[in-house]
């Protein structure tokens, strides 16, 4: 994003703060004050959040998750949706992540501990942590235990993934064990997710936040060498009753002006000046016209003259006419989701499902389905999850067959929401990759494809993003060049 979408609502969280005299005093210049209050700085550093997860990291998320497909009439996304990375390709989400939002949160930390503000000081951590942890899953090396420390260390150290993670998980169980009534932990006006909460109030929602990252976290090692400590920590946060999340944890306070609009709006249409960069993948198109899933087709992507029509999948040199498939629908209103309640459930459902308790993992299937729908202002015929529906747990079926069924309708729900369908195909494998074409007569609708164009070996999918030449031109440090397929340590 450049630091754009920041910097317009950094301006918006000062102006809705009602007290602009620091901000006039003609003493400094107001444009580059020496010192900014961390509640000017808080927002600034969500919003460079939001704007690389939700837009630049959006696409791509979205594109290799098979959800949508770059155009035939453009070339913008061609290297994304053929695995053609190079390590110039993300350093923009690279630096931005670090050097501003990770880096305003980490003074939003140092402002809060002086203050004695530990609930601003418990939604700058768990904002850091949602930053570093997004950064890991998609490079898996990356530096924290030296990182922030430019006057000392101008060349940190990559720590491992798991070293990360228990780093990470370690800053969120120190942050839920301050001390909140302490006098000073006070509400934050500015917090772009729940501003308007009291301090009682936002104090407990960010406490919910934190439970919610962390269950996620243990989630997403539960194919890996941390299989067992995972669970464990899962049952633990599951059998205490850990006060998770019950509601979007979102930004919405977008609006239709440029560099304030929902990020992947602001990138993919505003910024390019078309709104036809992505288009339906055949994959997604299939898998809901055989369950006969129109209203959420309709719902996601806006039909091109002669009905919905996708493109397979990186075949973006086709001979259709431009005008025939589906365009992805987004509006610059559109909300920018932490968390969307139907993730929560389906997390919710996985982790009851891992537990051995398939009456849990059946509850929170139903109401993942049900809120996928409602995310979207989609009516939702209950008789898709009723007994004999298309989209009906299978409680009679083993525990892969209840897996899959959690993990394809997640990769339906996730639309927009791309990286985390993505992250749990590679986890999970649901979908499954298809041994043929989307357009062979023995493809089964809904599982994933290589890209038509895939410059892979073997055509294999992809699994993460290459280092950066950001931060490998100028660190020693850095890990080595790695292909796209190279697996991060969590995934099967």
């Amino acid at each position: 994003m450049k630091g754009i979408i920041k910097n317009g609502f950094l301006l918006f969280a000062a102006f809705s703060l009602g007290s602009c005299n620091d901000w006039l005093d003609v003493n400094e210049d107001p444009n580059n004050p020496r010192t900014v209050p961390a509640e000017y700085v808080l927002p600034a550093a969500q919003a460079s959040l939001a704007g690389t997860v939700g837009g630049d990291l959006a696409i791509i998320g979205g594109m290799w998750s098979q959800h949508w497909t770059q155009s035939n009439s453009a070339n913008q996304y061609r290297n994304i949706d053929s695995y053609d990375l190079t390590p110039a390709d993300y350093n923009i989400a690279w630096t931005e992540l670090y050097a501003s939002a990770i880096n305003d949160f980490e003074d939003v930390k140092r402002q809060a501990t002086e203050s004695g503000n530990n609930n601003m000081l418990l939604q700058a951590i768990a904002g850091q942590t949602y930053a570093y942890l997004t950064l890991t899953d998609w490079f898996d090396k990356i530096p924290l235990s030296e990182a922030l420390q430019v006057e000392t260390i101008k060349t940190p150290k990559y720590d491992d993934g798991p070293a990360v993670y228990a780093e990470l998980l370690k800053r969120l169980d120190a942050a839920l064990a301050l001390d909140f009534n302490n006098g000073t932990s006070t509400a934050v006006g500015s917090d772009l997710i729940w501003g308007g909460s009291s301090s009682a109030e936002q104090i407990d929602l960010w406490k919910r936040f934190v439970n919610t990252l962390k269950l996620k976290m243990y989630l997403r090692q539960t194919e890996s060498a941390n299989k067992t400590q995972a669970l464990a920590a899962i049952k633990a946060m599951l059998d205490a009753n850990t006060p998770l999340l019950e509601d979007d944890a979102a930004i919405t306070k977008f609006v239709d002006e440029p560099n304030k609009s929902n990020p992947l709006y602001e990138n993919n249409i505003r910024q390019l000046g078309t709104g036809t960069n992505l288009r339906l993948s055949r994959t997604l198109q299939l898998y809901l016209e055989e369950n006969n899933d129109n209203a959420r087709l309709a719902a996601y992507f806006a039909p091109g003259p002669t009905g919905q029509y996708g493109i397979v999948q990186g075949d973006y040199l086709t001979t259709v006419a431009v005008t025939t498939p589906s365009v992805a629908r987004m509006l610059p209103t559109d909300p920018f989701y932490f968390f969307s309640i139907d993730e929560i459930y389906f997390i919710l459902s996985e982790s009851y499902l891992r537990l051995g308790n398939d009456a849990k993992a059946k509850e929170f299937y139903d109401k993942a389905v049900t809120e996928a729908y409602a995310k979207f202002n989609i009516t939702f015929d209950a008789k898709k999850i009723a007994k004999g529906g298309v989209y009906e747990y299978p409680s009679a079926g083993n525990t892969e067959a209840k897996l899959k069924a959690i993990m394809y309708q997640k990769w339906v729900a996730m639309f927009r929401q791309g990286y985390e369908s993505f992250w749990d195909q590679a986890r999970t494998g649901y979908p499954e990759k298809s041994p043929v074409a989307a357009t062979d007569q023995n493809y089964v609708p809904g599982q994933w494809t290589s890209a038509v164009n895939a410059v892979t070996p073997g055509r294999a999918l992809p699994k993460r993003l290459p280092y950066t030449a950001a931060s490998r031109d100028v660190n020693p440090n850095a890990p080595a060049a790695v292909p796209v397929t190279e697996k991060i340590w969590w995934m099967k």
